[in-house]
């Protein structure tokens, strides 16, 4: 009856020993969780930047705004081949697969006048010139994308529409861009270029070109030329610094 008192006073001693042990236990797979947790923030944050620095140097290379115009063209032929029924999963296929190609065209273009860009106020931040990407991987982009674009054409519209796209990347990326240098014909050349995807989208549409078909992409052309000479006088001393 008496002895309880000092049988019992050793065990607060013996439970804060156990709670010592345990905490010293724990204490390494704490530090290594809030380490991983650390190390997966960090991991993510980084996977998050080189996403974000990418995507902008896509949305540059493929001059996004541009591009977007030439889609609203394409579109606007494919609404005026449709007749009275548009056919909007076609619509929709088209005016993607005319963005990739678009973008592809763009860069590539860019990938040719790298050194000329460098030279002018006006493009000398673009990703190639900055150095933000490599030429090879703007070159496996453009491939990428303007592949892939051409087949969704060739796939979803008909092989007409994938037929001008493909043609018109050509034109744009190894007939017009070397002739900026050669001579001013590239005018003419490029306003080709700029009057085929409403002619691209009418062919998605109909499948076939007609007189009908002419109209806008001429429309289109005449309008590229004035546009083209007053944003070459605006420009005349980067252009000139450009060669």
């Amino acid at each position: 009856i008496h002895q309880p008192s000092t049988a019992i006073l050793p065990i607060p001693s013996a439970r804060a020993a156990c709670s010592a042990s345990s905490a010293a236990s724990t204490a390494p797979i704490v530090a290594e969780a809030a380490a991983a947790s650390v190390a997966v923030s960090s991991g993510a944050r980084s996977a998050s930047d080189v996403l974000r620095h990418y995507g902008s140097c896509y949305w540059e290379l493929s001059k996004a705004r541009l591009s977007a115009l030439v889609v609203a063209t394409s579109g606007a032929g494919y609404v005026l081949g449709s007749g009275s029924i548009v056919d909007i999963a076609g619509l929709c296929y088209t005016c993607t697969g005319t963005m990739m190609v678009a973008a592809s065209a763009n860069t590539l273009n860019q990938v040719f006048e790298i050194k000329n860009d460098a030279k002018m106020k006006r493009t000398m931040r673009r990703p190639l010139p900055s150095g933000r990407i490599s030429p090879v991987h703007a070159a496996m982009w453009a491939t990428t994308v303007g592949t892939a674009g051409t087949a969704l054409l060739a796939c979803k519209a008909n092989d007409l529409a994938a037929g001008l796209a493909a043609s018109n990347l050509i034109l744009y990326a190894f007939v017009y861009t070397p002739l900026k240098q050669i001579h001013p014909v590239n005018t003419w050349v490029g306003a080709v270029v700029g009057a085929i995807p409403p002619l691209l989208g009418w062919a998605a549409a109909a499948s076939e070109l007609s007189l009908n078909s002419m109209i806008l992409p001429a429309a289109l052309y005449f309008w590229q030329l004035p546009h083209f000479m007053a944003l070459a006088y605006l420009c005349r001393a980067d252009y000139l610094a450009g060669g």
